[in-house]
């Protein structure tokens, strides 16, 4: 089974917070952000999927490290959409297992692509294998998801019996590497409802062996509604600490004027309508063991692309 995914909500709730963004002041907070000198990355190759004035796409992906900077695998990507034309927000998830062919390696998990050369990599893989019109990226590390949730009072979640065990090891093992406050691990006993803190709801989206990689993701999409929700509902002198302590640990290639614009195009948009997709399609793809590869998922590309450019431009 796959290892921790999706950790990337959180950049979603980070760059959607840019909606109240109005002066000079929070233009300055952002120049915390380390943003990447290459700049925006022009495609080595043609894009056969066209570009569309009022859909801008940004790669969000999320590094298993404590770092943004480390040489690792992107365990987490999933695509923002925000488009003007038809007035919603899309999110799509992408599975790490995805069997895709990254230039100039060959086919590999699309995991891997991260590893191999960093977000200009797997921009270009993405752009190759689903013909997507992206090169704006965001990188963000586990401390700053932690720093978030416990900055924002916690994340409310459910924990039945059987996931207990499974909870607390995850939970314990994000305690001891990435936590840096003073408190000491807090251990769940029972089921129940609680408010979990920044490491236990890292847990609650990281684990896995207790049930199935959807089941996961469905915590996942739970998890960004209420983190998201919480953001937009803080005080606004809240909104500098928060900058600061998050920014930080965010790597992109936007620059901060262009992300004050996002942040004024999510304004525009509005949270009403959601949408999510998970690809490639759970129910379409071929899961299985191939050699020299590992667990990998196969999809059908024509098909699998004619899915995703549909979602896209609706």
């Amino acid at each position: 089974m796959r290892k921790f995914t999706k950790f990337i909500w959180i950049i979603l709730a980070v760059l959607l917070t840019l909606i109240i963004i109005f002066g000079v002041y929070f233009y300055n907070l952002l120049n915390d952000l380390q943003v990447d000198q290459t700049g925006v990355i022009t495609p080595e190759t043609a894009v056969t999927y066209p570009t569309v004035s009022g859909i801008n796409h940004i790669l969000l992906v999320g590094v298993d490290s404590t770092s943004t900077e480390a040489t690792t695998r992107s365990d987490a990507m999933m695509l923002l959409t925000l488009d003007t034309l038809h007035n919603n927000v899309k999110l799509t998830s992408f599975a790490r297992d995805a069997y895709v062919n990254i230039p100039g390696i060959g086919y590999e998990k699309l995991t891997h692509a991260y590893a191999y050369g960093g977000a200009e990599l797997l921009i270009e893989t993405f752009r190759q294998n689903f013909q997507v019109d992206v090169s704006d990226y965001v990188v963000i590390d586990f401390k700053s998801f932690i720093v978030l949730v416990d900055m924002l009072g916690g994340v409310d979640a459910s924990l039945e019996d059987w996931e207990l065990r499974e909870f607390n090891r995850v939970a314990n093992e994000n305690y001891r590497k990435y936590y840096d406050g003073e408190d000491g691990f807090i251990e769940i006993q029972e089921a129940g409802t609680y408010t979990l803190n920044g490491y236990q709801t890292l847990a609650y989206v990281r684990m896995r062996k207790s049930d199935s990689i959807y089941a996961r993701e469905e915590r996942q999409r739970l998890v960004v509604e209420e983190v998201f929700n919480k953001v937009i509902r803080m005080p606004f002198n809240m909104y500098s600490k928060l900058f600061k302590q998050v920014l930080p640990y965010i790597t992109t290639n936007i620059n901060p004027f262009d992300l004050v614009k996002l942040g004024f195009t999510a304004l525009q948009i509005g949270t009403d309508d959601v949408r999510q997709l998970e690809f490639p399609d759970p129910n379409k793809g071929i899961e299985g063991s191939l050699p020299g590869k590992g667990w990998v998922l196969q999809w059908d590309e024509e098909s699998g692309r004619e899915q995703l450019h549909e979602f896209l431009n609706q």
